[in-house]
């Protein structure tokens, strides 16, 4: 069976997830054929290509071409519909080694992001809290025992900057004194932002976790904020804050419940198996420079490889052999050792993530979801419309000799190098200081030695101020003159970059036509794609004729969020 490329399906898919899975009571925008896309499909596809505009005419504009490159996308299922594609066995196997990915999507949208939209109330409570900013300072550590002793350090009179900067496990302290400086709501993690702004100035908090350690905190200052603008101005930005923070929120409380429903348990006498067997392997001397992380999997025969080195309950398990050949992906400070047992079920939890998901949203029934089940057979139908552009749609022409050699004859200047001129260069702001040098410079020797004093372009004084062969598309004002100026003469000063280049002409190259063997290869590979081009191109406008295709421009233009552009009207006015 033939492999088919789906690199363009992939690209259209992220464009065109959710085509097909919109609301019953949706406006239809586009009727192709038997195909309705409603106002919900196409604001969620066009939502994806996460563009901006200028104007509500050039988003219009951009929605408008987006319609038409649907409706060709239908145009190609349905023919392909009518091709039996949807029976290739090919298909069936992209389809199987893709499930996951939707999957994952399924769970993604129904137990995260349904979650995390910011509500109305938590906007404007966000704005209003963006009406001060804050300027404090705290100290982190690892446990409540040494926060406590610190608070009470401080709470005795004992410096609050200098216990920063001898306890603070913030990386920053040692240069700082744990001084954060001015920031704003949003700025920091819910736990810590939620002290600071029950804070007045002076006051110091009592310890509190965050997933960072325990942190004590100082408000040295708070002031009015004068970067928050109106409402109106900054509600999307906030509104996208609010939700992108109570994502994170909602996944990490997410993946703690699914580590607790999915428990890794290392198999400890693979593991000291695997301590044992190095200590067979090599002398203490070479063993004690030996990363305690790792093991050389060559070393192992196939028996030792199939060994269990970790269950995970009702997500099955992970041979040695499948754990140290995934370890390679990560980077050797996070491998743990192999008899740290708590970190090595970290580390196969998260080599484990995306089976463990999918086997979550099966358990939830997600497998079964009218969503997931629309998704994947879209996902499905873009494969049969790349299938049927790319190897279905037979071009009407076959490119052959003489279309070659006529294309490279018509076209020449597409196959000519362009012309060359080496040149070395003076460059300096002085217009007179650059005339009186290129009468007095007589040799190259000597007008190198001067570049290296004088010139002011970047880079070029090491290089005696070569430029090199240069061609007009790089220099043009040079260019035009120094192919003027007779090799081994001085010319300018012209303008450059906005100040004054003489330059030293060393040799030209005349443009030179490539030989035609050397570009055939590329001029028949042109040739044909531009065939199949205007064979598809036909192709379309031929099914585009025999099939009804309304768009309603009205339902178009409803679909695009005119509150962002009044906005800007109204600030510009």
């Amino acid at each position: 069976m033939k492999k088919y490329a789906i690199g363009f399906v992939l690209a259209t898919l992220i464009l065109s997830l959710a085509i097909g899975c919109g609301k019953s009571d949706d406006k239809i925008i586009a009727k192709i054929g038997d195909y309705n896309l409603t106002t919900s499909e196409f604001n969620d596809y066009f939502a994806r290509i996460r563009l901006t505009f200028p104007t509500a005419q050039d988003e219009f504009n951009k929605r408008r071409e987006m319609v038409d490159t649907m409706v060709v996308t239908r145009l190609l299922v349905q023919a392909a519909y009518e091709k039996g594609l949807d029976k290739m066995d090919e298909i069936d196997r992209i389809i199987l080694a893709n499930k996951d990915k939707f999957l994952l999507d399924a769970i993604y949208q129904s137990e995260i992001a349904a979650k995390a939209k910011a509500t109305d109330v938590e906007i404007k409570e966000f704005y209003n809290r963006l009406e001060l900013k804050y300027r404090a300072s705290h100290i982190v550590v690892a446990d409540a025992d040494t926060a406590q002793m610190l608070f009470e350090k401080i709470q005795q009179g004992e410096n609050f900057e200098k216990l920063a900067f001898d306890y603070s496990i913030d990386p920053q302290a040692k240069r700082n004194n744990g001084d954060l400086g001015y920031f704003v709501w949003g700025s920091m993690i819910d736990e810590f932002q939620e002290t600071v702004y029950q804070m007045e100035p002076g006051e110091l908090s009592p310890p509190f976790k965050t997933k960072y350690g325990y942190h004590i905190v100082k408000l040295i200052d708070k002031l009015p904020n004068e970067n928050r603008t109106s409402f109106a101005v900054l509600k999307v930005d906030i509104k996208n804050q609010v939700t992108q923070r109570k994502t994170m929120a909602i996944l990490e409380d997410f993946y703690a419940n699914l580590k607790v429903k999915y428990p890794v348990t290392i198999d400890t006498s693979t593991s000291e198996y695997l301590v044992h067997k190095r200590t067979q392997m090599y002398p203490p001397q070479i063993l004690e420079t030996l990363p305690k992380n790792d093991f050389d999997l060559e070393q192992l025969d196939r028996n030792e490889k199939e060994l269990i080195f970790a269950t995970i309950k009702n997500g099955g398990q992970i041979t040695l052999n499948e754990y140290l050949t995934q370890l390679q992906n990560v980077p050797p400070q996070f491998r743990p050792d192999l008899t740290d047992y708590d970190s090595l079920a970290t580390i196969i939890f998260e080599m484990k993530k995306t089976e463990i998901l999918s086997l979550e949203a099966v358990r939830l029934g997600f497998d079964n979801d009218e969503n997931y089940i629309a998704q994947l057979k879209l996902f499905k139908e873009l494969n049969m419309a790349s299938i049927m552009r790319n190897d279905s749609i037979i071009s009407e022409v076959v490119p052959d000799e003489n279309m070659a050699r006529e294309y490279y004859e018509n076209n020449t200047e597409e196959f000519t190098n362009p012309a060359q001129v080496h040149v070395y260069e003076i460059l300096i702001s002085d217009e007179l200081k650059a005339r009186k040098l290129a009468s007095k410079i007589k040799s190259l020797k000597a007008f190198k030695e001067t570049a290296m004093d004088l010139t002011e372009r970047a880079g070029k004084r090491s290089k005696s101020g070569d430029l090199g062969y240069i061609t007009r598309q790089w220099f043009p004002e040079i260019f035009d003159l120094a192919k003027k100026t007779s090799v081994g003469a001085i010319g300018g000063p012209v303008v450059s970059q906005g100040k004054y280049s003489i330059f030293y002409v060393v040799d030209k190259i005349e443009p030179e036509l490539k030989d035609y063997l050397g570009v055939k290869r590329g001029i028949m590979q042109k040739l044909i794609q531009q065939q199949k081009n205007l064979t598809f191109e036909k192709w379309v406008n031929k099914r585009r004729q025999a099939t009804t295709i309304e768009i309603d421009e009205d339902a178009l233009w409803a679909s695009i969020n005119m509150d962002l552009y009044v906005t800007a009207d109204s600030l510009n006015q």
